[in-house]
């Protein structure tokens, strides 16, 4: 398949959604080493799906993109009651696959992220995040022998999916867009404040829960987000890289941070909704302070060219939906829609 691997196979029985004992599946989860297109960059990319694995079909072969800050598999597979959005998918029969874009979590480090942060300029932008998604991509179609994926984007995933998405509709089956970015009514950035960003950032993740909870009511903080499952998650993320520039912050590559400075924050966006041939949904959560409902609208707004289309809100949610008490609404949202015939 071209790319050089390292697999590691476990299985796990599971109990699968709501049903207790009766719906009791097993669930095999398989990791790779997937190469980069550049030289000496290696992706991660965790791979959960039923041990009966019979029937292989683009619409069930799903691929997690993480956002700006945190991986993919300490996110999309994090279990709580012991169980994670992926487990829940692969559960119902689905091929599920989460990438870790390089720089983050168990993908290779570029050299930029182990120099001093101003050393170089601002390392693994959306371009590149594009670029490790069609490796990933060409190796699960190559694996599988497919032809397409779908694709969940969460953020910034959300751009890095759309503009894949855009750029090679071919192996793309459907498209979900969950919190999406897009234009941000902020003063634009000077060229000066664009040349000060360094090439990483140490993000404490201590300070997610309240940057998630932001715009919820105080009394249902610890209803929407427990602290003890932000705990467990939280040591979880830490956990992703072994040598932090400084104890309890996780690396970020600052490319995002750029690319929102001269797109999102300067009036212009950094993909084209317009040029979307795939069925695609857009959901968030109604207390997203990062990228608020009506974000998501005006991306729901521009998918013109779409032969399916969805919007849909997740009540007393965040941008961190996943993590949070209705997390099992966006799962069955994303799955209907997954489910869902075309007309």
């Amino acid at each position: 398949m071209g790319n050089r691997l390292m697999t590691w196979i476990w299985v796990a029985a599971l109990l699968i959604g709501a049903g207790g004992p009766a719906r009791a599946a097993t669930v095999v989860t398989e990791e790779f080493m997937v190469a980069s297109k550049q030289p000496g960059i290696e992706l991660y990319l965790r791979n959960k799906h039923p041990e009966a694995l019979y029937d292989v079909r683009s619409n069930k072969t799903v691929l997690f993109i993480h956002g700006a800050s945190y991986p993919a598999h300490s996110s999309f597979d994090f279990a709580i009651d012991g169980q994670s959005w992926m487990d829940w998918l692969a559960g119902k029969g689905y091929d599920v696959y989460a990438l870790d874009i390089r720089g983050y979590g168990k993908s290779t480090r570029p050299p930029e992220l182990k120099q001093t942060a101003e050393a170089n300029p601002p390392a693994v932008d959306t371009a590149a995040a594009i670029e490790d998604v069609t490796s990933a991509v060409d190796f699960i179609v190559s694996r599988r022998n497919s032809q397409k994926v779908v694709l969940v984007g969460w953020s910034w995933g959300a751009t890095i999916a759309g503009g894949f998405a855009a750029a090679t509709p071919d192996r793309v089956e459907r498209l979900v867009l969950y919190a999406p970015q897009w234009l941000r009514d902020v003063p634009p950035p000077s060229d000066a404040d664009m040349a000060r960003v360094p090439a990483w950032r140490s993000v404490d993740p201590r300070h997610a829960r309240d940057i998630w909870l932001k715009g919820v009511p105080a009394a249902k903080h610890e209803t929407i987000l427990p602290k003890a499952v932000f705990a467990e998650w939280m040591t979880a993320t830490l956990a992703s890289d072994p040598e932090p520039a400084v104890p309890g912050t996780v690396r970020a590559p600052n490319g995002v941070v750029l690319d929102t400075m001269r797109f999102w924050a300067s009036g212009k966006p950094r993909w084209n909704p317009e040029r979307l041939s795939a069925p695609t949904l857009v959901i968030q959560g109604e207390w997203d302070s990062e990228a608020p409902p009506a974000m998501g609208m005006l991306v729901f707004n521009k998918l013109t060219h779409t032969p399916f289309k969805r919007y849909l809100m997740v009540g007393e949610a965040t941008h961190a939906a996943l993590f949070e008490t209705n997390r099992r609404q966006l799962y069955q949202a994303v799955h209907e829609f997954l489910e869902t015939p075309l007309p």
